[in-house]
């Protein structure tokens, strides 16, 4: 069957520009160190900015769309959405995650951490709209990043122009979208600097699930020295964000009015309220050809206000850290060519949070009922060394020692004070055989994940005598992956192919109970699968791109009170996922883009008795680009679903009711038929 389903890959939209780049010539980063992405012995896929240029601009979900081995779900249509890659971030759902967002995969921003030391990732920060490329690191890299590690996503602007420029873009849709947004391109001497304002309205679909975002971002890279190996690149961030949370569904509800939101939800008035800065800087230093340096440093300070679980809570941290990378490369003999790279790297986020009491209109009360210090430290280093025999094959192997310090101190209850310590030494092996156009690569590597820092709280009657779930470890993983890329032309065309399959085993993967309320650890688990992409120009009008993922994830040793779930499906993860689409461009500027998308049935439970049924939505996109003597205006409209499908973006995992014996709340809908138009003007 997966065989069958193997030769209906193919087909979601790209650029005829993103075809005609030589796979040897993108250099990647997201894999810790500069390397050709023909040449990386992972699987890494390279997204521009042309692939998401006519979506709403919000989320990462128009970045990602038709990723393999990729699964974005939009939690309600706004920027909260959830990402999974091989299964790593399955969890990140439920009542914590309208918190904490997203486990499991690391989000950088020009190499510096989104994600906290603990795993979480907060996308406050991210703005669709500055984005130029994003890379996406599908394999398990834990070797070179430590915790949270299951993929990684770093998404890089361009500051190669060479002229100033200003771009203007407004854009707006159904559901009361509106995006503006503005960017300036400047120079200074040799370097260059983008400073960008956008401010987003979206007035949410489903009874409670409007949002609000501005941001204000500055890129500054400059060269230094006449060589001009050496540059420093400077980076700040600011974000004022507003998201409600409309919750999940019972399967009745869900039948009866899909943009419903949950009753608890909408009495509570479900929110979160962030505001965000990040400073940060990198240098970079070339000691000659052949030995570098990178070093780099970040402080983010946070005041976040969120109504959730029946609280009112505000919390007030700082997150700061830094990192530094050595790599050198030598003849060791003619024709064997070595590249050895080290790091060390540490972040902190600490601060305090106050827990005061809700009033009935979802306000804060004058009762504190929580007062703590949360704090979270990792550290970690890394040395990495590569072999190269006759530019043809490689040898890379990597060795991590990662320690992750969590303290709580709780000022009201002091008895219920802690601190846990999480290490693990983390390794891996590749092996990659190399062509000018085709890649051929095998890697044996761990994987560690601690659980989050708002995981470990402990379930009754354990809540009353500390603050961390004693039953809660680290889980640790060994991935298994072979893997092809490559591109070439024949008289249909030129193609470019990216394939990959993947064996993890898990030993205490971390799951969710009681709708994400508390979590357990599965005693061993197991997730194959198989991804694969494929590129197809057959002329320079035509323009076609595909992807599938499928996949098979089961708890192999999981039992406790609740049960014995050995053999039973893993929920939140669909078996199939997949896409196809083409663009076409027409006449005088005129391009048309038509794909579809689908994902199979997901259970909602370890217990495989409730599920979200799968789904295939039409999406199309008609665009027209004009340049004239130093403009360039470009025009769009896009429609996403439809037919008007009726779909599931997410589950809640283990879900509960809202009374002993009452239906299930897990259901939150996927949006609708939706519609969106824009404009950018750049001079």
């Amino acid at each position: 069957m997966l065989d069958a389903l193997l030769l209906s890959i193919v087909l979601t939209s790209a650029t005829p520009d993103t075809l005609v780049v030589p796979l040897r010539e993108v250099v990647v980063t997201g894999t810790r160190t500069r390397e050709s992405l023909q040449r990386s012995p992972a699987s890494v896929t390279v997204v521009d900015r042309s692939r998401f240029a006519n979506g709403r601009g919000i989320g990462l979900d128009d970045v990602l769309d038709g990723v393999p081995g990729v699964l974005v779900q939009s939690r309600g249509g706004a920027q909260d959405v959830r990402i999974t890659i091989r299964g790593y971030g399955a969890r990140g759902n439920g009542e914590r995650s309208n918190a904490g967002s997203m486990r499991g995969i690391r989000v950088l921003s020009e190499g510096i951490p989104i994600s906290e030391p603990d795993g979480r990732t907060s996308l406050d920060l991210v703005d669709v709209g500055l984005t130029d490329r994003v890379e996406v690191v599908r394999s398990n890299v834990s070797a070179q990043y430590g915790n949270a590690s299951g993929g990684v996503l770093d998404l890089r602007t361009n500051l190669d122009f060479a002229r100033p420029f200003v771009r203007a873009e407004a854009s707006g849709g159904s559901f009361g979208l509106r995006r503006d947004q503005v960017a300036v391109g400047f120079t200074a001497g040799r370097g260059r600097g983008v400073v960008s304002g956008s401010n987003t309205r979206f007035d949410g679909w489903r009874a409670h699930s409007g949002s609000s975002s501005a941001q204000a971002h500055v890129r500054f890279m400059a060269p230094l020295g006449e060589s001009g190996q050496d540059r420093l690149t400077v980076i700040g961030d600011f974000a004022n964000l507003l998201i409600r949370f409309p919750g999940p569904l019972t399967q009745a509800e869900y039948d009866t009015d899909r943009a419903a939101a949950a009753p608890p939800y909408v009495s509570r008035d479900e929110r979160r309220f962030n505001r965000t800065g990040r400073m940060a800087a990198t240098l970079e230093h070339a000691f000659d050809d052949r030995q570098s340096v990178t070093v780099s440093a970040f402080a983010e300070p946070k005041a976040l206000q969120r109504s959730e679980r029946n609280r009112y809570r505000d919390f007030t941290r700082f997150h700061v850290g830094g990192q530094a990378v050595w790599s050198l490369e030598r003849d060791w003999r003619p024709g064997l060519v070595g590249r050895t790279s080290a790091g060390v790297d540490e972040a902190l986020q600490d601060g305090a949070i106050l827990f005061w009491n809700l009033t009935p209109e979802g306000t804060r009360g004058t009762t504190i009922r929580a007062n703590k210090r949360e704090a979270a430290n990792s550290a970690g280093a890394f040395v990495q060394q590569s072999l190269t025999w006759q530019d043809r094959w490689a040898l890379s192997t990597a060795l991590r020692l990662d320690r992750l310090d969590y303290v709580s101190q709780d000022f009201l209850a002091p008895a219920l004070d802690a601190r846990k310590r999480f290490t693990r030494v983390t390794p891996k092996l590749s092996v990659s055989r190399f062509t000018s156009d085709h890649t051929v690569y095998a890697s044996l590597g761990g994987g560690v994940e601690a659980p989050a820092f708002n995981e470990i709280d402990p379930p009754p009657p354990f809540d009353t005598a500390t603050s961390f779930n004693p039953f809660l470890e680290a889980m640790h993983s060994t991935t298994l992956e072979l893997g092809a890329r490559g591109a070439f032309t024949n008289p249909a065309g030129a193609w470019r192919y990216d394939a990959a399959a993947y064996r993890i085993e898990t030993t205490n993967d971390i799951v969710p109970w009681a709708g994400g309320a508390y979590f357990l650890t599965a005693g061993r688990s197991r997730r194959t699968g198989i991804e694969s992409s494929l590129e197809w120009r057959p002329s320079a009008r035509l323009s076609v791109r595909g992807s599938a993922t499928l996949s098979r994830n089961t708890y192999q040793e999981y039992a406790n009170d609740l049960g014995d779930f050995s053999g039973n499906h893993m929920p939140g993860l669909p078996e199939a996922v997949w896409s196809v689409a083409t663009r076409t461009a027409l006449v005088a500027g005129v391009a048309l883009d038509l794909s579809a998308e689908g994902a199979s049935r997901m259970w909602a439970d370890d217990a495989n008795t409730v599920s979200a049924p799968g789904h295939t939505m039409w999406n199309a996109a008609l665009d027209w680009t004009r340049g004239t003597a130093g403009t360039v205006t470009r025009v769009f409209v896009a429609g996403r679903n439809l037919l008007d499908a009726e779909t599931v973006s997410s589950v809640f995992i283990n879900p509960i009711s809202d009374s002993p014996g009452g239906p299930l709340r897990y259901l939150e809908p996927g949006l609708p038929r939706q519609w969106n138009a824009g404009v950018s003007v750049r001079w």
